[in-house]
């Protein structure tokens, strides 16, 4: 075939076009999936243990079935079960609750304004100190204990709260006391976050009380409700330290979770075939009752048949009167002042010297000063303090390098669909999985690589454990800033950098909370630490549990060492906390 043209011949050679039409394939760089190697370096410290934990639960002595899962017919593994079960009916109840008090301070303005803090500093500290706050407070002896000693002034009895079936009052006062300011938080955010438009089209149909609840707050709120269910069934399911310190040993076996029935059967030498299946049936559950929080990771615009009106702008949130207003601060106050009441306990405890906080309650005049602190400064209280500081940065740091990147490939990295499913589906499963799936494999590889007792070794497990919720977290939040922002940002020379520099203002909320809480979690960490860390690394958490081992003659010394280890993470969330609650509602709010 042959063309001419401006004075140019061009001769074309064809061949007869013969086989079936191939689809076309775009070709994706390849260099936007190196941004996902380090994390999966660092998720290797995680899924290999994993799959050596599931291989040994199902190898038995003839090849593999389900020989070792015999152990759940044991009743202490049976019991176990069905506390960690109550735990997650818990977490449930702790999630309405929450509900209806952010519900009520978003109806009575000025509530939060006290209350805020309160729920705050609570949040803040580990649930080893919140443990040893509220076993001060429900203390069997009248003159030690503040709830005993009410209680006989006004009955003339002194129950045991700590005996057979009352330490379960015990431990879910502490528990929600940690968990409670985290939910109103988070709930209150997000009935901030209702359009003021959608607000004014309700009240124009005249849809108020119940019914507005039911069809405005509630489905606005789902997404908010799933990560806020998630967090709390997830955290139930793994209660370990709680009952490590505030049930008595002789009482531990009535309030055993599967958690604690792994790690003695661990510690007592049992068939590792047996302690696996142990950790598998954990994480089975876990997995079962976190699906209902796992949807509401995903971004759900709200739809409600409304007709079509045009708003009266006057209408909407109405504006409180100043009587409502002082009602508000009020209450605020009253519940603030009831809220904040164990952390006071616990500082006017440590203040007293350890004898006397051995021997009187905290409202005692004598015996006050410093002594318990230097008491606690004896065991190792600072030596652990700075092993703490070292441990908590290394793993942030570590953290962000990684998960930043990450979320951002998975978000807008050009990702096959297929497989950015597949990676999210990993980080879900990564994210509810138990310490005890991996703790047992990761701590003897640690030991025979020479590293027991090593910082980096333990920072390096904490950034592996935190990098799951980190990359949720972050991915939502790059997910959820407009589309049309990034595709102008791709289309231009910088490409990649210019899409981080685009979106910068929706994760940058999602980055402080996510190094704000890693920071924290590690900080109060007790369970990683003492499953998987050698006696090198002694962080905050197990000195302090050590200590908390003979709790009748060292309280004034706990008290004194849970004070220090909270300052930090109290601090640190008091300062960011309305950031960190940004953060965590950016891809989730209506």
């Amino acid at each position: 075939m042959g063309l001419q043209t401006n004075g140019l011949s061009l001769e074309i050679v064809g061949r007869e076009v013969s086989g079936r039409p191939v689809a076309g394939k775009p070709r994706r760089p390849a260099g936007p999936y190196l941004l996902g190697l380090p994390a999966l370096l660092l998720s290797c410290l995680l899924l290999i243990p994993i799959g050596v934990t599931v291989v040994a639960a199902f190898r038995t002595t003839s090849g593999f079935g389900f020989g070792n899962f015999a152990v759940m017919g044991d009743p202490g593994a049976l019991r176990a079960v069905g506390n960690s079960l109550a735990w997650v009916l818990v977490a449930f109840t702790l999630v309405v609750v929450g509900f209806f008090l952010a519900l009520l301070s978003y109806r009575l303005p000025g509530l939060t304004s006290f209350l805020q803090p309160a729920l705050v500093i609570p949040f803040a500290v580990s649930v080893l100190v919140s443990g040893a706050t509220f076993r001060l407070i429900f203390d069997p002896a009248p003159e030690r204990g503040t709830v005993t000693a009410v209680w006989t002034r006004l009955f003339g009895t002194s129950p045991v709260w700590l005996g057979p079936g009352l330490f379960w009052l015990v431990l879910v006062s502490a528990f929600g006391w940690t968990w409670l300011g985290y939910v109103v938080s988070l709930f209150r955010a997000g009935l901030d976050a209702i359009p003021d438009d959608v607000t004014r089209t309700i009240a124009a149909e005249g849809v108020t009380g119940w019914r507005r609840l039911f069809a405005l707050e509630i489905p606005l709120l789902r997404p908010i409700t799933g990560v806020v269910t998630l967090t709390l069934v997830i955290a139930a399911v793994r209660v370990f330290d709680l009952v490590l310190i505030v049930v008595p040993g002789s009482m531990q076996g009535s309030a055993d979770v599967l958690g604690l029935n792994w790690w003695r059967a661990n510690a007592n030498g049992a068939d590792s075939g047996r302690t696996a299946a142990l950790g598998v049936v954990l994480f089975a559950i876990v997995a079962a009752v976190a699906v209902i929080g796992v949807r509401g990771l995903r971004r759900r615009r709200w739809a409600m048949p409304v007709s079509v009106v045009t708003p009266d702008p006057t209408l909407g949130r109405p504006k409180p009167s100043k009587l409502v207003r002082r009602f508000g601060w009020i209450v605020g106050f009253a519940v603030s002042l009831v809220w904040i009441f164990p952390a006071v306990v616990l500082v006017a405890t440590a203040l007293h010297s350890p004898r006397e906080a051995g021997l009187h309650g905290w409202w005692s005049v004598s015996g006050l000063g410093f002594s318990s602190f230097s008491a606690a400064a004896n065991i190792g209280l600072f030596r652990a303090l700075l092993s703490t500081v070292l441990i908590a940065g290394a793993a942030t740091a570590v953290l962000l390098v990684i998960a930043v990147p990450t979320a951002y490939l998975v978000a807008w990295g050009g990702l096959p669909q297929w497989l950015g499913r597949v990676v999210m589906a990993v980080f879900v499963v990564l994210a509810v999985t138990p310490v005890q799936m991996y703790a047992a494999p990761l701590q003897d590889a640690i030991g025979a690589a020479g590293l027991a007792g090593s910082r980096i070794a333990l920072a390096l497990v904490h950034a592996a454990a935190g990098l799951p919720f980190a990359v949720l977290l972050l991915r939502s939040a790059f997910a959820s800033a407009p589309p049309a922002l990034v595709s102008e940002a791709l289309l231009g020379p910088a490409r990649q950098s210019a899409v981080l520099a685009t979106v910068q203002r929706t994760y940058r909320p999602a980055l402080i909370a996510v190094a704000v809480l890693e920071f924290a979690l590690v900080w109060n960490d007790f369970i990683v630490g003492f499953l998987i860390s050698g006696p090198g690394t002694t962080p905050l958490s197990l000195v302090l549990w050590g200590e908390a081992r003979q709790f009748s003659a060292s309280s004034g010394t706990v008290a004194a060492a849970a004070v220090v280890a909270s300052v930090v993470p109290a601090v640190l969330m008091l300062t960011f906390w309305q950031k960190v609650v940004r953060g965590l509602t950016a891809g989730s709010r209506p």
